[in-house]
């Protein structure tokens, strides 16, 4: 039997509403045995990610026009999210575009089936809990957008408690937030417009992040000095101090319930359904016996899953930057490294020609593609672990198993994309589909069958291995340059010098990347002016990149990482002797230094702490950048082996490692 194709309009995974709204949905898509596909196409309105700022996210809006009835039966579109600042007759035309029936999250609009969170019960609860229980006197509140259903019921549910507890617009303000983390210059407005204000009301948690922060930077006591009071209860609002009182609105019954319509609206019928919401009660409100609970999360496990991840992503850059030439087997490698989690299927897409898509212009879909290479698993696999300290998990793949396809059956109508005849699988499905592109260059994209724990990394994965594809493309340009150059051989040198010293830097930190820096390493330690030479390796992984990314934002965590590059080179350019740093993927570095320095390796420790506390003080950021450090001294000679010296440094490191400070805040 033929199962129920139904797709799924979010934002990012990134989002932790987004995140636990596919979370209900793919639920109920197991119940149901429908087969669900996620289609991750950031914002209608052309707003950056939350996370990334990527001037060319709009190209994932490209996924909404994936569907057709061809291969979907039904659209779940959370609207309210990926279009919170269209006007109405703009939501209006993109889901002209939709050819399938639709069911929308978050939003109403004329006749369409929809699902939304009954705002009225938990947020009357909330503010009448700070006007009785705290005699709060004097708000603020911070709407979402003017276009968003939730956050226009959401402030007429503030109004009318206000009119009834005898509270006149007089006594309050209301200002326009967008529902972000980047709401910090709309508060800071709101405290200096209204400084009698005791209690402040966000429309949802992300917006109660920023208050935070404002808050804090004024020296204003939340609890104490203001209450705050937010909408969503998401998952960090329990984890910040104080707990932050909230309105808990399940995203993933929103999900749940979408995908329980799917059957109902195919025969024709409407329905809008309803999710309750209840107060939550926290310290932030002034209340300050709340019992606090830990979360039960097994930490052990999800910090395999991001080593994985991470180990993933140096395996991708290195398989690239290991070939100096356009390598035909690009496919076949990005599916070895990325079937090494936890992957059940895994299907690459490119399109016969790159295309080209510009900001504004309208993306027609292609009529044909080529799948270039598939992984499909043939039974679920048993990680292998390993321990160092902490567990990654590696699940072994079969090389037999990830399939390159013969040219001629590499063209596949676009419409049978999640239906060729490379998909065998009976049973229904949960996929996902993220665009490959860098720029206004579009190479493809992929299908991922993989478990829910991973959506949150698909983004970065897809990145990554856009950033591979771009890279052999590249090469394969060098080629071409350097054949209809080769009567100018001079020019054709500068031209692959300029390319070869590119590909050695690291964009983010513009120090060596992995490849620039062992080329320069294994050069000086041989060399003969430097034999009989003492000489360090030194191998450091940058301190809670994960806390800074979470808790500030990944652009924040980009400038930890160039500080991490900023200091290593300050030190080991300080001492005497020759020496040079390297990024070699992810949070970890290299360096190594050539010098007679006596005890060479503790001045140079000695100079990396001074020079990390001095950068930290200089700092006007929140957080303390630090890192852990292994060093291994050795003897230059043609016979040293590098990887060998650099394992042994890295061996070092975790134990240092132990030692971190626990905490990424200064003020800890």
């Amino acid at each position: 039997m033929k199962h129920l194709n139904v797709a799924l309009f979010i934002s990012e995974f990134e989002d932790p509403y987004t995140n636990m709204l596919c979370e209900g949905a793919v639920r109920a898509a197991r119940v149901q045995d429908y087969n669900l596909y996620i289609f991750p196409g950031k914002f209608l309105d052309s707003r950056s990610s939350t996370l990334l700022d990527d001037d060319y996210s709009y190209q994932h809006n490209c996924l909404f026009q994936f569907i057709s009835e061809k291969n979907i039966d039904v659209a779940i579109i959370n609207l309210g999210n990926i279009a919170s600042q269209l006007s109405i007759e703009k939501k209006k035309a993109f889901l002209k575009t939709i050819t399938v029936p639709v069911i929308l999250i978050s939003d109403m609009i004329e006749g369409y089936s929809c699902v939304n969170y009954k705002n009225s019960s938990g947020m009357a609860l909330g503010i009448e809990h700070l006007i009785q229980r705290h005699q709060k006197k004097h708000f603020g509140y911070v709407s979402g957008p003017s276009s968003n259903t939730d956050a226009i019921e959401r402030q007429q549910v503030f109004e009318q408690i206000m009119k009834e507890n005898g509270i006149t617009p007089d006594q309050y303000r209301i200002v326009e937030g967008d529902f972000s983390n980047n709401s910090a210059d709309v508060i800071e407005a709101l405290l200096d417009d209204y400084a009698e204000m005791d209690a402040l009301i966000c429309a949802n948690d992300m917006m109660c992040y920023s208050a935070y922060q404002v808050l804090a930077a004024r020296n204003i006591s939340i609890g104490t000095d203001i209450a705050v009071l937010g909408f969503d209860d998401a998952p960090y609002s329990s984890q910040i101090k104080p707990g932050l009182s909230t309105v808990k609105a399940d995203p993933a019954l929103l999900g749940y319930k979408a995908v329980g319509l799917c059957d109902k609206v195919l025969k024709g019928e409407m329905h809008n359904v309803f999710v309750d919401t209840t107060f939550v009660l926290r310290g932030s409100c002034g209340c300050d016996k709340v019992p606090y609970a830990e979360p039960n999360l097994d930490i052990l496990s999800l910090q395999a899953n991001l080593d994985s991840m991470n180990h993933t992503l140096v395996a991708i850059s290195r398989n690239i930057l290991n070939y100096e030439e356009e390598n035909s087997k690009i496919y076949f490698m990005i599916l070895n490294s990325l079937c090494r989690m936890n992957v059940h299927s895994l299907y690459l897409y490119t399109f016969i020609q790159e295309i080209e898509h510009k900001r504004e212009e309208v993306w027609e879909p292609p009529k044909t593609v080529r799948l270039r290479a598939y992984y499909r698993e043939p039974h679920r696999r048993i990680p292998d672990i390993v321990y160092q300290p902490m567990p990654i998990y590696y699940y072994p793949v079969d090389m037999e198993d990830i399939k390159e396809i013969r040219l001629e059956e590499q063209y596949i109508p676009f419409e049978q994309i999640f239906s060729n005849p490379f998909i065998c699988s009976d049973e229904p499905e949960i996929k996902v589909v993220t665009m490959l592109y860098a720029g206004e260059t579009q190479y493809g994209f992929l299908v991922w069958d993989v478990q829910e724990e991973y959506f949150g990394y698909i983004g970065q994965l897809s990145y990554q291995i856009s950033n591979a594809l771009k890279t052999n493309k590249l090469l394969h340009k060098k080629n071409m340059m350097a054949a209809a150059l080769e009567e100018s051989l001079q020019q054709v040198q500068e031209k692959n010098a300029v390319l070869e010293e590119i590909s050695k830097i690291d964009e983010l930190t513009q120090i060596y990347n992995r490849r620039g820096f062992l080329d320069s390493m294994a050069r000086n330690v041989i060399a003969k002016a430097n034999k009989g030479k003492g000489a360090i390796a030194l191998y450091a992984d940058m301190n809670n990149l994960k806390q800074v990314n979470d808790q500030f934002g990944h652009e924040e965590g980009d400038y930890a990482l160039k500080l991490i590059g900023q200091i290593l080179r300050d030190a080991i350019h300080r001492l005497e002797g020759n020496g040079e740093v390297g990024r070699i993927g992810g949070d970890e570095f290299c360096a190594y230094l050539i010098t007679d320095t006596p005890d060479s390796e503790a001045v140079l420790r000695k100079c990396i702490d001074e020079i990390t506390e001095i950068v930290n003080q200089e700092s006007k950021k929140p957080y303390y950048v630090s890192m852990s450090v292994g060093m291994k001294s050795f003897v230059c000679s043609d016979e040293v082996k590098v990887s060998y010296e650099l394992e042994q440094a890295d061996a070092q490191l975790y134990m240092y490692k132990k030692q971190k400070r626990t905490s990424i805040l200064k003020e800890s």
